[in-house]
């Protein structure tokens, strides 16, 4: 990738794994260490309609750890794909973990907006929500990709410093950085410090 240099009123360019040459030696660099989850979830209706729902983020209980934790049901707000087609009612989706079948199902709460608070709920008591994005859940990639999700994205659309379960989108900025460039920044005694982000 290209990096754009400003100096002293000149703009030029070099290559992105040059950083860290360019940064003073008592820099610190922050770092977001958020990791995308397997946001979305698809539903299909008895008539065969597709619905997409897009966990935004929790709201019962409204910590990502603690909701990621749940068992047997948790609360997002949510983007509806297809939501013309689901009115009212349940939607319900078999989910395989480890050998066995979990029913998940969405309810339709109230409407936030261009949202919507979603109720999942699951007949399986040691499951946890996380279990089930992980298992049932698809990558949110990019629209402007124009494609399908694929399994590498799982790999490539994340960060190599990410962490922290919780963000629909990739700090994408970040998907520059490799653990060369990560090493070439601590070999220069250039400070590195995470938080967590969510985006």
């Amino acid at each position: 990738s290209k990096l754009l240099l400003y100096r002293h009123g000149e703009v030029s360019e070099d290559v992105f794994t040059s950083l860290p040459d360019y940064l003073p030696a008592d820099s610190l660099m922050i770092f977001n260490n958020t990791k995308v989850i397997q946001a979305r979830l698809h539903f299909h209706k008895e008539t065969g309609a597709l619905i997409e729902v897009f966990c935004l983020e929790p709201v019962r209980p409204n910590d990502y750890a603690l909701n990621f934790q749940q068992t047997e049901h948790a609360a997002w707000l949510c983007m509806i794909g297809n939501l013309k087609k689901w009115k009212e009612g349940l939607l319900k989706k078999e989910v395989q973990l480890d050998g066995e079948t979990v029913i998940l199902k969405a309810e339709k709460l109230q409407t936030c907006g261009d949202s919507y608070l979603i109720e999942f709920t699951w007949d399986h008591p040691t499951c946890t929500f996380a279990d089930l994005l992980d298992a049932a859940g698809v990558l949110p990639i990019p629209p402007y990709l124009n494609r399908e999700t694929e399994k590498s994205d799982l790999q490539t659309y994340q960060t190599v410093y990410s962490k922290i379960k919780g963000s629909v989108a990739a700090p994408t900025a970040g998907l520059h950085f490799t653990p060369e460039v990560l090493a070439a920044i601590d070999a220069q005694g250039i400070g590195r410090e995470e938080l967590t982000l969510h985006v």
